[in-house]
């Protein structure tokens, strides 16, 4: 190649550099007027003419955001990121464009792109925390609806199909229901260390969670003047230390109500007689009988 022909290359590339920096600044000022239309047209003749500057591609897709074709406005942007990696500019368009399209996961990664690089800037971060708290907000609805939707454990236990052991001689449920005789013979039953059939377990289970979900979170208890009204703390578990609140105060009634509060059950041996005589007396005296 000759200097003419080197020479004549690079008027040429000048040419095109000032051709399609001249659309741009016209561009500018049809986007400044609004004229969002116009401003487009103008800024698709710089990228026709010089197809290589980031800056032209960002210009559109603000344009394009402004006129809502979000779809053309993320391409343009992404081909802003993708001829520059570090204009910023360019991150920040993207970001919108997701939010525009509703895709604020992929837009926070930007927004937090443009932060970085920019910590100072008051609107991106404006932006970032809006598109953070959607992001959350999305996320907590998402979980919530799973658990709506998983099947609950309680549903897929079949009582029917249970059996009691022919030899068992312990407490019985009436009809199926907690009695003062059941609960009697229970403590007897839990102090000699037996256990209760899987049965009477479960249908103590559902039975006292059937009640407890149709319960407000919080209730009033009205206490007559001249009644007592015993409140216990944390029994941690400790069975015999149970039997000896029973004993020394005598067991739950319609006239000897009871207020448990605290742990029930975390640290003793026998968490599980606690908390099935806890569930017992709940089920047999419910609105004398309270757990919190």
């Amino acid at each position: 190649m000759s200097d003419n022909e080197g020479l004549l290359d690079d008027e040429l590339y000048l040419e095109k550099v000032y051709l399609a920096e001249s659309y741009k600044e016209m561009a500018n000022d049809f986007f400044k007027k609004q004229d969002f239309e116009r401003a487009i047209e103008l800024y698709t003749k710089a990228i026709e003419t010089d197809p290589n500057v980031a800056t032209y591609h960002a210009n559109r897709s603000f344009a394009y955001l402004k006129t809502e074709c979000f779809g053309y406005a993320l391409e343009d942007a992404s081909k802003a990121i993708e001829l520059d990696k570090n204009y910023i500019k360019g991150y920040y368009r993207r970001a919108a464009a997701y939010m525009s399209l509703s895709k604020f996961t992929r837009a926070l990664k930007d927004f937090e792109t443009v932060v970085k690089a920019s910590p100072y800037d008051k609107d991106a971060k404006l932006k970032y925390t809006e598109c953070n708290k959607i992001v959350k907000k999305l996320a907590f609805e998402k979980a919530i609806s799973i658990e709506e939707n998983q099947k609950n454990i309680a549903d897929s236990i079949n009582l029917e199909a249970m059996t009691i052991d022919d030899d068992y001689i312990g407490p019985q449920l009436e009809d199926g229901k907690v009695t003062v005789k059941f609960m009697q013979e229970l403590l007897k039953w839990y102090k000699d260390e037996r256990k209760l059939p899987r049965k009477y377990a479960y249908k103590i289970l559902l039975d006292v969670k059937t009640w407890f979900m149709a319960q407000p979170s919080l209730i009033d208890v009205a206490i007559p003047d001249d009644s007592k009204f015993t409140i216990c703390g944390d029994i941690h578990g400790q069975f015999y230390d149970l039997l000896n609140i029973f004993e020394l105060n005598g067991l739950p009634s319609e006239t000897n109500p009871y207020l448990f509060n605290g742990d029930f059950v975390d640290r003793g041996s026998f968490s599980v007689e606690c908390i099935f005589t806890l569930f017992g007396f709940k089920l047999l005296y419910p609105n004398h009988f309270f757990m919190s």
